[in-house]
Formats: C-alpha cells, sequence, structure tokens
C-alpha cells in the first residue's frame, strides 16, 4: 500500500512518540536515577528533556528534505541503494530486537504480580496474538490504539495521588543537596528513558499534515518529561532516599498497596493498566522493525514474515529463560546502541549525502 493512503493525525503522532518513550522506562526511572544522584536527581529529567527536544528537532529538520520517502528510500538518498539497504536493514533489526525485549519485560511483569504458576512461554504466545493482529493492521490501527490507550496513562497517574497521604516532603529537601556534578552525571540516564524519539524517522512520512511536525515532536517531549518529573517526584516523596534504592520498580510497588473501601484487588486492574501502556512501546517498536526489514529485503508476505519472527522470538524464549535480570542487561545494551543511533545518525546522513555528491559530480 502506498504511504499515500496511510495517515495518522498529529494528536497520533505525538501520542505515538510519547508511548514508544514512556512504556518501559516509566517503571524503573525513579529507581534508576535515585541510585545516580539522590533525591535531586530528578532535576535531570528536566536537562533531559531540553535534549531530546532538540534531537527530535533534528530529526524533523533532516526528515524534512525527503518528506514522503519510506524508510529504506529516505536512507538510499542518502547513502546510495546498497549501503542504504543496509542501513534500513540495521536499524529496523534494533527496532525489532528492542520491541521483543519490552515485550519480554511486560511478560514478566505478568507472571510475577498476577500469574505466577503460569509458564513464561503459554503468556508470550497470548500476548503475541493481538500484537499480530495489531500489526497486520498497519500504522494508522496501531496510532489510533495508541489515541485510545492514553486515557490509561491519565488515569494511572491520577490513581498515584492517593499515595500522597503517606508523603513527607523532606525526602527532597533541600532539592539541590550534593550539588549540580551529581545532577549532570545523571543526564545521560534520563536521555535513555526519552529514546524513542528515534521512531520519527519511520513515523513522518505518515504524518498528514507535516507542517506541525516540529510542534508535534516538542509536545511529545514536553509531554513526556511532564509525566517522568510527576511519577518520580511522587516516589521520591512517598519513599526515603534509602528505601526508595531497595524498590525494583517504585510506581508498580506504590500502586500494588493502593485500597479502597468498597473495591479489592484494585492493584491488579492498576498493574493490567501499567502493562497496557508497555504496549504502546512495543508494538510500534515491532511495527517499524517489520516494516523496515522488509523493505530492506524485499518480503512480500509482510503476515508470513511476521510468524516466522515470532516463532523465533518463541523458539529464544525456550533457549534463553528470561529472568528481570538478562531483561535489564538487554535493555541497558539497547538503550546505549539507540543513544548512539540518535546521536550518530543525522552525522552519517550528512556525510553520506557529501560522499554521494562527490562521487556522483566524478
Amino acid at each position: 500500500m502506498q504511504l499515500s493512503k496511510l495517515k495518522i493525525t498529529w494528536l497520533q503522532f505525538i501520542l505515538m512518540i510519547n508511548g514508544v518513550q514512556v512504556g518501559i522506562g516509566i517503571a524503573s526511572l525513579p529507581r534508576t536515577l535515585a541510585e545516580k544522584a539522590g533525591s535531586s536527581s530528578w532535576i535531570a529529567i528536566l536537562f533531559g528533556g531540553i535534549l531530546s527536544t532538540i534531537f527530535s528537532m533534528i530529526i524533523v529538520k533532516i526528515r524534512e528534505k525527503e518528506p514522503n520517502k519510506s524508510i529504506s528510500t529516505y536512507f538510499q538518498s542518502f547513502v546510495g541503494k546498497i549501503f542504504g539497504k543496509i542501513l534500513t536493514f540495521i536499524f529496523s533489526l534494533y527496532f525489532l530486537i528492542f520491541g521483543y525485549v519490552v515485550l519480554e519485560r511486560t511478560v514478566l511483569y505478568i507472571k510475577t504480580y498476577i500469574l505466577q504458576q503460569t509458564d513464561f512461554l503459554i503468556l508470550l504466545i497470548l500476548f503475541l496474538i493481538p500484537t499480530l493482529q495489531l500489526l497486520v493492521g498497519g500504522v494508522s490501527v496501531i496510532a489510533k490504539y495508541a489515541e485510545v490507550l492514553f486515557p490509561v496513562v491519565i488515569f494511572i497517574f491520577f490513581m498515584l495521588l492517593f499515595t500522597l497521604k503517606t508523603a513527607n516532603i523532606n525526602f527532597i529537601l533541600p532539592i539541590i543537596k550534593d550539588g549540580w556534578i551529581p545532577i549532570f552525571k545523571t543526564i545521560p540516564v534520563t536521555i535513555m528513558s526519552f529514546l524513542g524519539l528515534e521512531s520519527i524517522y519511520f513515523l513522518y512520512p505518515y504524518l498528514d499534515k507535516k507542517e506541525k511536525a516540529m510542534s508535534g515532536v516538542i509536545i511529545a517531549n514536553l509531554l513526556t518529561t511532564g509525566i517522568y518529573l510527576f511519577e518520580t517526584i511522587i516516589c521520591f516523596i512517598v519513599y526515603s532516599p534509602d528505601e526508595i534504592l531497595t524498590i525494583f520498580d517504585p510506581p508498580l510497588a506504590i500502586l500494588n498497596v493502593l485500597e479502597f473501601q468498597y473495591l479489592e484487588r484494585i492493584d491488579i486492574i492498576i498493574i493490567i493498566l501499567c502493562i497496557s501502556i508497555a504496549s504502546t512501546t512495543w508494538i510500534p517498536y515491532m511495527w517499524m522493525g517489520f516494516t523496515g526489514l522488509t523493505e530492506s529485503i524485499n518480503i512480500k508476505r509482510f503476515i508470513y514474515f511476521i510468524l516466522c519472527i515470532f516463532l523465533i522470538f518463541i523458539l529464544f524464549s525456550i533457549y534463553k529463560t528470561p529472568t528481570f535480570k538478562l531483561n535489564e542487561l538487554y535493555i541497558k545494551v539497547l538503550s546505549n546502541t539507540g543513544a548512539i543511533v540518535v546521536v550518530l545518525m543525522p552525522i552519517l546522513l550528512w556525510v553520506g549525502k557529501k560522499l554521494k555528491k562527490i562521487f556522483q559530480t566524478r
């Protein structure tokens, strides 16, 4: 299908970028920040948001040069046909693997908090079925899915307010306890949590009003920054500086103890909703991965290709039993890779364009 027939609205563009950014980092960010710079580390989120916004604007400016080209033809216009396909393949493989790792993390949450006796493989297959349906539906369906799930994000953060009855504002005072150096050292960690902005390379040609892309990425990053600040500050004033270091996923731990007089096991409902938020990360990531790979190696049967890769995911989960420790390692490696991609990709495309012009003139 032609790109001209597949369109997403400006709001969907914003929510897809925000969903990809927030989906998985939101659970562990408060603990990670506290480990680096204590309760003053929330300030680093502001710097991370600013840097993420700047890089997002750079990507939009670069993408404007070839606004309607798919990811493969776009890269080919900069670095030539062969290198363009290789670059697309590597870039797409990164998205696909990252998508699986986020899905694996989500299944681990389900198994740990809700279905302890259920085998990981069964849960993985159950998650892959609706994922397949959304992937086959394409970017328009995935964009609508992100739009529908956004009120769930608002609801989850509204529920966090009920935890403030045990809050202690003194836990984050004074605001800058150990000076600015620890805060600056924490900025790279916050930048990792804003990964997902590289999805702009894929999403831009589908945006129906491309002149609003710049405002879209700014709002998406502001939204992500606000969400991270809100949950991090709440975690920092509910848990003491020492206590938060012992909790693997502080936001989930807070929500897990919520109780209401006329509603039992509200924690199960909230955890399920939190996990649904993670799907706004792995589904777009997988879609971008599958889309790029089908373009780079000219695959015609999209659905059969997805099924083959899903089979590889299943076999991998059988061969290597997933654990939180392993998954944390995968996410760390992929996050570092993603940060390198965000920084180096504009430079690589610029150099490729210059070299292509030089060879063409010869």
